[in-house]
């Protein structure tokens, strides 16, 4: 089963994300973007929050201004929600805290860093992320809390699911081509016409192609997965065209020309197990998290966020 956006909302920009870390670190920016609680928080802190998830997540972190409000607003909402779910004591701060040290612990194993190597190369200090971390252990206890009582999806709406979104339950397509990539179009153009009058594509790729690793290879590149959206024109061209045709492509090295070999995959997966399975936790997320948005919004209005 090919994967499919995340849930919106209070949760959906990642548990393990944009939490309130209200005790970053460096020094204080006097330009503040937003208050929860009446206590503001400063754009220095702000930006240590997308550097605190961007350890978490495994992810670069997003300063463009575009998106600033919509996170910013996020972010501010979820300490809202921790803050309501320290109150109501849904977790022990023992306990809090052994969750919060269990899960940067598994962070750093993935990312194979020792503590002080992934606080300097994220520019953090060990308080601000223990606390980043904390907080969100508290988000999770208030969701868990909330949702506990929502039911699974019965097996007639996972079937009505199945049925009803048909392309995103395929095998993996994957391409088999080759290519040689040049600098210009009219070289390209020769390389291409070189091709169609017999000259052989391994020898053109190791004499033309501008690739290294492309013409060690004779142009060969495998089979290559086709995702249901990207904006690559390489992959573009490999959707549209079947085994036996050829063309040029503009690409960020020069010109490409491709030639498609063979396809496979695409084909319809049964509604198995592992399926039923998959469907069962994404529509039970989706509910969830609808239940949790709708709890929380009174939450957020009594601790008059405000985004500057």
């Amino acid at each position: 089963m090919q994967s499919r956006k995340a849930v919106n909302g209070l949760v959906g920009l990642l548990f393990w994300g944009l939490l309130g870390l209200l005790t970053a670190c460096g020094a204080a920016d006097p330009a503040n973007v937003a208050e929860v609680d009446g206590q503001l928080i400063s754009n220095a802190q702000w930006q240590a929050v997308l550097r605190a998830n961007a350890l978490l997540t495994g992810k670069l972190p997003n300063f463009s201004p575009q998106w600033k409000t919509y996170q910013v607003k996020t972010y501010a909402d979820q300490v809202a929600v921790a803050h309501y779910s320290q109150k109501k004591h849904w977790l022990s701060p023992t306990m809090a805290a052994s969750e919060a040290q269990a899960k940067i612990q598994q962070v750093l194993r993935r990312e194979h860093l020792g503590l002080p190597q992934a606080l300097n190369r994220y520019h953090l200090t060990s308080s601000a992320l223990k606390n980043y971390v904390t907080q969100q252990v508290w988000l999770l206890a208030a969701f868990n809390h909330v949702t506990s009582h929502v039911p699974a999806p019965s097996l007639t709406e996972i079937s009505q699911y199945y049925h009803t979104h048909q392309d995103q339950f395929v095998t993996p397509k994957e391409v088999l081509a080759r290519e040689i990539v040049v600098k210009n179009a009219s070289l390209a153009q020769s390389v291409s016409q070189q091709y169609k009058h017999g000259a052989h594509f391994q020898a053109l790729a190791q004499k033309f192609s501008i690739d290294h690793q492309n013409a060690l290879s004779g142009g060969e590149m495998g089979w290559v997965s086709i995702p249901a959206h990207s904006p690559s024109p390489t992959i573009q061209f490999l959707r549209a065209h079947s085994p036996g045709q050829e063309g040029i492509v503009h690409m960020h090295l020069g010109y490409a020309i491709i030639e498609v070999q063979a396809k496979q995959g695409g084909k319809p997966l049964p509604l198995n197990h592992t399926v039923e399975a998959g469907i069962r936790s994404e529509l039970w997320n989706q509910s969830k998290t609808q239940v949790f948005d709708h709890w929380s919004q009174p939450i957020i209005r009594q601790a008059h966020v405000r985004i500057f």
